[in-house]
């Protein structure tokens, strides 16, 4: 009986050490796989990185085995075939750690951060959400996981006798698994102190590409699950009121009071150009040094520059937002996906429509994807048009229409439009996997950029041509940077830093305006122009009015925030509690720009939760 006690200890053990042995190689290959996101990685970072992630494993590995326990425990009662019992909740289980975990892998590179509930966001339309890679790419992917799965399945098998369990054994004998569960109960928790296991227990490194690698993937994508959005709860730093209110004092004022003009006109047609990924690490004119962008740097050249404005987020969905509703990015949540949130927003499109002009807004892909078409009406577009309203021969690239057809149905359109119009487009050919229908640079992220920048080009001189350009304002925005290029992440300078361009017939002359400002200050910019109140805009600000005396600007992605003023830019991990990067431009005052990001971070978990 002993003999018989004693296995079972010993078979808990085998396939304990065996889940983390699993965890513990996953790492290294992360890091190989997605070595260029961090360079020089030596062999101690990938020792420090298993070292450190071995909470998070044996937490996860604890989870694995309740099942196992409560059936190794029955054995003492019942006859049993352990692997009759237990291969198929191992199948599943290791399908779907293999699922995450390659998943994981191979989407880091494009996102930049842990495979998280947010992918549940894209899987609405999963022929979108694939849209960024090609088909050798997804059927390698799906191989990857069969054969991971297939692997740990023999593993596991090996490990569980067959015949050894059939008997059972005297009752009394079951006593030993309790001390066992209650091991299990602490590995689970996380230790014995106050606090509980969550993903930071792996963070040890100012990098943050190896605080993600330590963290166990299985593990981050069941802590995001178990944590459903509460906007009310989340990034509470203040509970004093005055205090929350002296840190925001001057930030947010959209009232327009004496704004310089730009336009010759308060009724000029409008439009917006959304251009997908053009970050000052691709744009001309605010300093990239590729000459990707000759059209758009020639066009800010012709109008008014912003040369100072930093994108809210690090997502198209988001950016949408910021951009038609003057809203700030959240770094936990895609508002577009939430219909009952997006419809209490402002809109500039509700606020033109209610003056007089004409809607439309066009994009070349699904536009059921992230919402993005029930977003737009709730924002106040009459009309939508999006990939069905094309050709099947003109959707041509992994996301839809091509940017040349895009332009040009949006030519079409504008030609019969009755003025005043306001068209919004959004572009898609400068995107994963960058493949273009055009050569002219050899890189092909830039190229792709190039690209769209010649269909604006093109666009541009069709509305001069057919007399549209004359009393037009067109603005070109991105809707976050791009990071295709190597070295560049979601919080780079170079990223958070977008070109916005007013041009167009009805624009007075040529100016650089080097205020800082926000993508979502757009939308109070352009109404205070046009004379159009704007006060339900509560984080939009009118850069040229004689209220806009703070200027300040801030990005969120995924974990960080970036806030800028006058004093430089601090970025803040959220998840770490530590700032990540620093430039003080007077002085030091690192401390008082986090404060001042928390407390705008909680001003709008704050609104979101009572709308």
């Amino acid at each position: 009986m002993t003999r018989i006690k004693d296995s079972r200890l010993y078979i808990l053990l085998k396939l304990f050490l065996l889940l983390m042995l699993i965890f513990i190689l996953q790492k290294p290959v992360f890091m190989l796989y997605n070595s260029s996101v961090c360079e020089s990685l030596t062999p101690i970072d990938y020792l420090a990185v298993m070292w450190h992630g071995l909470a998070l494993d044996s937490t996860m590995s604890g989870y694995v085995l309740v099942i196992p326990w409560i059936v190794l425990f029955v054995s003492f009662f019942v006859k049993i075939n352990l692997r009759k019992w237990l291969m198929p909740y191992f199948i599943v289980i290791l399908l779907l750690l293999a699922i995450i975990y390659v998943s994981d892998v191979v989407m880091y590179g494009f996102w930049q951060f842990k495979l998280d509930s947010t992918v549940f966001i894209y899987t609405d339309k999963p022929a979108d959400a694939l849209a960024s890679v090609s088909g050798l790419f997804v059927f390698l992917t799906i191989v990857s996981i069969l054969v991971l799965t297939a692997v740990y399945c023999v593993l596991v098998y090996y490990v569980l006798p067959g015949r050894l369990l059939n008997e059972s054994s005297k009752p009394f004998h079951s006593l030993v698994m309790i001390p066992v569960l209650g091991l299990m109960f602490i590995m689970i928790r996380g230790g014995v102190g106050e606090g509980t296991a969550n993903v930071t227990s792996a963070y040890y490194s100012d990098k943050q590409f190896l605080n993600h690698s330590a963290v166990n993937s299985a593990f981050n994508m069941f802590y995001s699950l178990s944590h459903q959005q509460d906007f009310a709860s989340e990034y509470q730093y203040y509970g004093d009121e005055k205090e929350l209110n002296s840190l925001l004092q001057g930030i947010y004022n959209t009232e327009s009071v004496e704004s310089d003009t730009l336009f010759t006109t308060n009724r000029p047609n409008i439009i917006l150009v959304v251009w997908e990924g053009c970050g000052a690490s691709i744009a001309g004119c605010v300093g990239a040094n590729e000459d990707a962008t000759p059209n758009l740097d020639r066009l800010a050249s012709e109008g008014i520059l912003f040369s100072n404005c930093q994108g809210n987020s690090f997502r198209t969905d988001r950016g949408l937002v910021s951009i038609n509703s003057g809203w700030l990015g959240y770094p936990s949540a895609s508002l577009m996906k939430i219909p009952e949130k997006c419809e209490t927003l402002p809109g500039i499109a509700r606020s033109l429509k209610n003056v007089g002009y004409n809607t439309e807004f066009w994009y070349g892909g699904d536009i059921n994807f992230t919402n993005m078409g029930g977003f737009m009406l709730q924002n106040g577009y009459e009309k939508t048009y999006s990939d069905k309203d094309f050709s099947r021969k003109e959707r041509t690239s992994d996301w839809g229409v091509p940017d040349e057809y895009l332009f040009g149905k949006v030519s079409e359109s504008v030609r019969n439009l009755a003025e005043p119009f306001f068209v919004s487009i959004m572009t898609l050919s400068s995107h994963e996997p960058w493949d273009v229908p055009y050569k002219r640079l050899d890189k092909k992220v830039e190229n792709s950029f190039a690209y769209t920048d010649d269909c604006l080009g093109k666009f541009v001189n069709k509305l001069k041509a057919e007399g549209k350009w004359d009393n037009t304002v067109m603005i070109i925005v991105s809707d976050h940077g791009a990071i295709g290029q190597g070295g560049y992440t979601f919080s780079s300078f170079d990223v958070i830093h977008i070109p916005l361009v007013m041009v167009g017939g009805a624009v007075k002359e040529h100016r650089e305006i080097n205020t800082l400002m926000n993508q979502s200050d757009l939308a109070a910019t352009l109404l205070g122009q046009l004379g159009i109140e704007h006060k339900d805009f509560t984080y939009s600000r009118d850069v040229l009015s004689k209220t806009y005396t703070y200027p300040t600007a801030i990005h969120c992605s995924k974990v960080e925030f970036s806030f800028f003023d006058s004093t430089g830019v601090s970025t803040y991990d959220l998840d770490a509690n530590m700032i990540l990067q620093n430039v003080d431009k007077i002085g030091s005052n690192k401390e008082q720009r986090v404060r001042k990001g928390k407390a705008i971070l909680q001003k709008l978990y704050t609104d979101t939760a009572n709308r």
